[in-house]
């Protein structure tokens, strides 16, 4: 993988990514996916009167690939969960019964505990133990469990949770991001019939927000996310969510391992026609993707053509690439509706290299 330019964001009021799609409002999820945050990228440029071919040509090969966006807190980014446990742990590790509440509670890994698996190496020494009220000599929680990083990192970890070494077991309450839950009301237009319904956003901790990493012609990032910034990422921005700042003006450069066998997938990814023989030797989750298009023309809001991408967090065998998707709703003659221009769907994939403990 080439350098990695990471950017820290910051979101003062919350965000709103919908778990069925960014326009789903009942639930939020507190990553946003890399599919996600390229067409919001996509969008701001078209906003600021600019060609969409510049960043994603007809060749297929964007400007720059994106990561999905992810927790961080101080200085310590997290990553997901590898989708494969046995590439984390060692076979006695997965069965112990009292491993079992932890592994699955452990959502998202530190950087350092990353690259400590990526390189081939077990974590089963590092896990924090299991009642809280236990010294953390070996690993450290936060958020019940939800987050693993390693005690050298406390000293990156936002400056009031730098507590002395006798007090780290107090970190396992403290929370990177919380959730709130509001109410909505609608009005039919017709009937004028109210309809209730609630909304969910995710608030982030002083001192923690949203990472990503993008590699490639990244020079123009900072003034698009200065005015995607503005005017918010996701959903419900009419209500103040998903508005944010660029943590950092001085982006942080990170070099990872070129890719060699297997990758891990630090984005969504859709494989294309030449990639998907890499599927049957690989450990991956699916996710549907599908949503409400905007367009620049005279059209009603419409529904894009659902997709399935392969998450992030996967081990793939191989060196995936992927592309891009029109998902442009189709509809019969007789609906009138017509949209001229593609809606492309992003799933170039951005991955780092893993050296594989479990044979395919």
């Amino acid at each position: 993988m080439p350098q990695l330019t990471i950017y820290h964001l910051t979101f003062p009021h919350g965000i709103h990514i919908g778990t069925g799609g960014v326009e789903s409002v009942e639930e939020s999820r507190e990553s946003v996916p890399s599919d996600t945050l390229f067409a919001a990228l996509l969008d701001t440029w078209r906003h600021l009167g600019r060609d969409v071919n510049e960043l994603l040509p007809e060749s297929g090969e964007p400007a720059f690939r994106v990561t999905s966006a992810f927790p961080f807190a101080g200085g310590v980014r997290f990553y997901p969960k590898p989708v494969d446990l046995r590439e984390l742990f060692k076979e006695e590790m997965l069965k112990a019964e009292s491993a079992g509440k932890r592994l699955k509670k452990i959502r998202y890994i530190s950087e350092t505990l990353l690259l400590k698996a990526a390189g081939g190496e077990y974590l089963d020494g590092f896990l924090f133990p299991e009642d809280e009220n236990e010294d953390p000599k070996t690993g450290i929680a936060l958020q019940g469990g939800v987050f693993w990083l390693l005690p050298e990192e406390v000293k990156d970890l936002p400056e009031a949770w730098r507590l002395p070494e006798k007090d780290w077991w107090l970190l396992r309450r403290k929370k990177v991001y919380d959730t709130q839950t509001a109410p909505r009301v609608t009005v039919d237009r017709v009937s004028s019939t109210s309809n209730l319904f609630q909304s969910e956003r995710v608030i982030f901790n002083t001192g923690c927000g949203l990472w990503f990493g993008a590699v490639g012609q990244t020079s123009s990032l900072v003034e698009l996310l200065t005015v995607l910034g503005d005017s918010g990422l996701g959903g419900e921005r009419t209500a103040g969510y998903g508005h944010f700042t660029v943590a950092r003006t001085d982006p942080v450069q990170r070099e990872f391992p070129a890719l060699q066998s297997s990758a891990y997938l630090l984005s969504r990814w859709h494989p294309k026609a030449d990639e998907v023989s890499l599927l049957p030797n690989s450990a991956y989750k699916l996710e549907a993707v599908e949503g409400w298009l905007r367009t620049p023309e005279n059209a009603a809001a419409q529904r894009r053509k659902r997709l399935w991408l392969v998450a992030e967090g996967s081990l793939i065998a191989g060196n995936p690439q992927g592309g891009a998707v029109n998902v442009r709703p189709e509809y019969d003659a007789k609906s009138g509706e017509t949209i001229l221009h593609p809606v492309y769907r992003p799933g170039f994939a951005l991955a780092l290299d893993w050296k594989r403990k479990v044979t395919p």
